[in-house]
């Protein structure tokens, strides 16, 4: 180990439980002290300390201070998340003079960088916060923002409707027994108001894949790339292979058109995002995306926070309200958006569903060498789907489960969906008549009434 690297430590679900704890049963602020002596305590040098208070700020949805102190007088408004940006972007911290290397190793978007003196620093407006540089550091050196103090405040509070997006990856993550009907009900006992599958969303986004690809792949070399779920993949092209973006589909991610659509039928909602990404908290703060939604919290987040409130989803009522296709609950895993664009296509416009011709990786190296092999005109595929983690969503950085048993149970769950595509999701008509006004456009066709209104809710821009 190196002279100035800390010891090694594990020290942030301690962290988690005690602060989720202390908010769920409204004490934080008394029990600040209590918390931070109960994990300092431990540690004697001074650098060691200030890391410790750092990952209690940061478990909090406090800024870092670098100091051995960790609460003042001037965070009581921010702590109780009544600040202006309580759904802050991750936040991740370098400690100071480390000279550990695997974070710069495993940084897919190299965003970490060393000075002449061998400081080490991240450029934050590159960076995505995927955490794979947190899970390589052994030290527990670098940690995200969590979001949940705020998020507990306000289902305390109870002024709002809260809505929970819950990803399709969900499946499995809190045991094998855990349905999406319990799921739902400890959800509700925790204070929400409903819990919606984000997987009736990727339905939407789905059909707009389909239109998009119908548009935008006419010849034998035109390509669609797939921007639906992975922000570290878009932000990889947006790096390193910009003059690649012009292909990327104009549609917002399944998260996003959740939070937008709630909101268009509920203006006063909150929604909060539930999955196994970290990057989801960047995406949602995007200048265009901002506003859909308001929270982002990890499956091992959210199991935190059940195990604090001592609310066990197994032992929950299992009252499923289920409305996600085939289609749009695959697509936590890799290879679910290319399969569910297909056959979608297939219902929608089948004569351009014969040369539909979709290639999946997953995985910065894949994906990075799959950009370079489309750049120098090696590939053959019309569709590109990129996901940054092994596996897709199931192997993002909150989860619960290793990504091939999270497979096994998305798959499982896709499969026990009452509609097979988006087409046949009698849900998807339900929505789009809300949003669309149908009376508005007498001349257009179904086909085109449908384009037409998710256009207008699913691109990047903000809806007017």
């Amino acid at each position: 180990m190196a002279k100035n690297n800390p010891p090694d430590l594990n020290i942030r679900p301690r962290i988690l439980y005690q602060v989720a704890k202390a908010a769920w049963e409204g004490q934080l602020f008394e029990r600040k002290e209590e918390i931070c002596h109960l994990l300092q305590r431990e540690f004697e040098d001074k650098a060691t300390r200030r890391l410790v208070a750092n990952q209690i700020r940061l478990a909090m949805g406090l800024e870092p201070n670098n100091s051995e102190e960790v609460i003042n007088e001037y965070d009581e408004e921010a702590l109780m998340g009544m600040g202006s940006e309580p759904a802050a972007i991750s936040n991740l911290q370098i400690y100071e003079n480390c000279q550990g290397t695997a974070c710069e190793t495993h940084c897919p978007l190299s965003t970490i960088t060393r000075d002449e003196l061998g400081q080490a620093s991240i450029d934050k407006n590159q960076c995505k916060t995927d955490d794979q540089c947190a899970q390589a550091c052994r030290f527990d050196n670098l940690t995200d923002k969590s979001q949940f103090v705020p998020l507990i405040n306000l289902l305390r509070q109870n002024t709002h409707k809260v809505y929970a997006s819950v990803a399709p990856a969900f499946a499995g993550q809190f045991g094998a027994e855990v349905t999406a009907g319990k799921l739902r009900s400890a959800l509700l006992k925790l204070g929400f108001s409903e819990m919606v599958e984000t997987a009736l969303y990727a339905d939407l986004v789905t059909i707009k894949e389909a239109f998009e690809y119908n548009e935008h792949v006419k010849g034998e070399h035109d390509f669609l790339i797939t921007s639906c779920c992975c922000p570290i993949w878009i932000k990889l092209i947006e790096n390193k292979f910009p003059d690649l973006m012009v292909h990327i589909s104009p549609s917002v991610s399944p998260m996003i058109a959740s939070g937008r659509v709630i909101k268009e039928l509920e203006p006063d909602a909150k929604v909060v995002f539930i999955g196994p990404c970290i990057a989801k908290k960047s995406e949602a703060q995007l200048p265009d995306l901002k506003g859909a939604i308001d929270f982002v919290l990890t499956f091992q987040e959210l199991a935190t926070i059940l195990e604090a409130a001592t609310i066990n989803p197994a032992s929950e009522p299992d009252e499923e309200n289920p409305v996600a296709s085939w289609g749009g609950r695959i697509y936590a895993r890799t290879g679910g958006v290319s399969a569910a664009v297909g056959m979608t296509l297939e219902k929608l416009i089948p004569r351009r569903a014969e040369k539909f011709n979709p290639i999946k990786v997953d995985g910065i190296p894949d994906c990075t060498k799959l950009l370079e092999d489309i750049r120098a005109g090696k590939l053959k595929a019309n569709f590109i789907e990129g996901m940054a983690c092994k596996g897709g969503c199931v192997g993002g950085p909150g989860r619960l489960l290793p990504p091939e048993e999270g497979t096994a149970r998305v798959n499982d769950y896709g499969n026990a969906a009452p509609a097979h595509t988006p087409v046949e999701n009698p849900q998807v008509y339900s929505i789009l008549a809300k949003l669309g006004h149908y009376h508005d456009m007498p001349a257009m066709t179904g086909t085109s009434k449908m384009a037409t209104i998710l256009a207008r809710k699913l691109n990047p821009a903000p809806p007017k």
